[in-house]
């Protein structure tokens, strides 16, 4: 085993202004012990020690994560939950976050300011069909799901 390149209070101190600086998952934080060198007994006592001091807590970063890929990404909610399942983030946690921190009323007027401006994008496009067409398969690739939207008027 190869020691690591740093101290444990140097990388306690490196971790808790990683964490300090934006909003970090476990697994990123995991990710940042690897690349500093950390074997798994160090890792799993540094993040115990951010987690008692709160600097990471993973309910508090789905919740950031969650409102800034809707309000500024303008995701749907699959596509927040596939990118939060990446970050390996509990399940349930995901299930909670996505329904707690995104209203309704939110999460319709982002698909239709998407609508919207997608419509004005495909103006250009003679075939009603086919640009019915090119609209949902954008808003899918948004992660917004064929029931959310197929009530709305598409055109």
């Amino acid at each position: 085993m190869i020691p690591p390149a740093f101290s444990r209070e140097q990388i306690i101190f490196k971790l808790e202004a990683f964490c300090a600086y934006q909003e970090r998952c476990t697994q990123e934080v995991r990710t940042k012990l690897e690349r500093l060198g950390a074997d798994e007994s160090l890792s799993s006592d540094i993040i115990k020690h951010l987690k008692e001091n709160r600097f990471l807590d993973d309910k508090r970063f789905v919740e950031a994560y969650v409102q800034g890929k809707l309000r500024i990404k303008r995701w749907g909610r699959q596509k927040i939950k596939a990118a939060l399942f990446q970050k390996r983030i509990d399940a349930k946690l995901i299930q909670e976050g996505i329904y707690a921190f995104i209203s309704d009323e939110e999460y319709e007027a982002v698909m239709v300011s998407l609508i919207e401006r997608k419509n004005r994008e495909l103006s250009n496009e003679k075939n009603p069909q086919i640009k019915k067409q090119k609209l949902m398969r954008f808003l899918l690739s948004r992660g917004f799901e064929y029931d959310e939207f197929s009530s709305l008027n598409l055109d």
